[in-house]
């Protein structure tokens, strides 16, 4: 609704106001008001109806039956708990209304503006989103994969050794994930193989204590090694001469 042409009229001091003056303030704010009006009953409000979605990555827009205007829904504060993007401006009419995010397939909906209710819409999730999994001990990260239904091509330590995603073995579960492909949020098909790189994990080896083999033959000390899983190495036969 176009607001009509206000012609602005000054007095001077102690001159008195017109009726007329009067009149065309009464009825510039009148239509003023009349056109407040007529733009928010044109304005256009879409609900996304997704428990935890990431809005920030939603992107809402809405295009005339003519296809002659197009406009990007702006989101509103999430103060309710309610993911909605708001249209204002609309002319009245048919528009078709496209919600789109990674990792689902985009919705469409036709809508007559002006609507008093909200326009709910649904996406359906197409595979899933890579979650945030850095820092996470590895043990956790594949639990949260395998509820996501998203499974794991690959693990390497950070010394480039190969840890087996289905038997990642007792000393790499508590490791954290350094790296992850793809990147948290980043919508994973159906099928794909995820691949994560975690910190090398802290390798104990068994040790004994080695007895002594002072006075032993050779052949003495071979069995007293053996019998603690030792080999005897290379040997030097030394001899000690006494002079006369």
């Amino acid at each position: 609704m176009p607001l009509p042409t206000f012609t602005a009229t000054e007095v001077q001091p102690g001159q008195p106001l017109t009726a007329q003056a009067w009149n065309e303030i009464v009825q510039a704010l009148a239509a003023l008001n009349a056109h407040l009006q007529a733009a928010e009953e044109t304005s256009l409000r879409v609900q996304i109806a997704n428990a935890g979605i990431d809005l920030s990555r939603v992107r809402i827009t809405a295009v005339s039956q003519d296809g002659l205007q197009a406009f990007a829904g702006v989101r509103t504060a999430d103060t309710a708990g309610q993911g909605q993007f708001i249209f204002s401006g609309l002319r009245p009419g048919v528009f078709t209304v496209r919600a789109e995010a990674p990792a689902f397939d985009a919705v469409s909906q036709a809508v007559t503006v002006p609507s008093a209710q909200p326009v709910s819409l649904t996406l359906t999730a197409r595979g899933a989103a890579m979650p945030a999994l850095f820092g996470a001990p590895l043990g956790d990260a594949l639990q949260i994969l395998s509820q996501t239904g998203i499974a794991v091509g690959r693990i390497v330590d950070a010394q480039g050794r190969e840890v087996a995603p289905a038997n990642p073995g007792a000393d790499a579960v508590g490791v954290p994930v350094l790296m992850q492909l793809p990147a948290p949020g980043e919508p994973v098909p159906v099928g794909t193989l995820v691949q994560l790189a975690i910190a090398a994990p802290l390798r104990v080896e068994a040790t004994v204590e080695v007895p002594s083999l002072a006075g032993l033959s050779l052949e003495e000390a071979k069995k007293a090694l053996e019998a603690l899983g030792l080999k005897l190495g290379k040997t030097e036969n030394r001899q000690r001469r006494i002079n006369t």
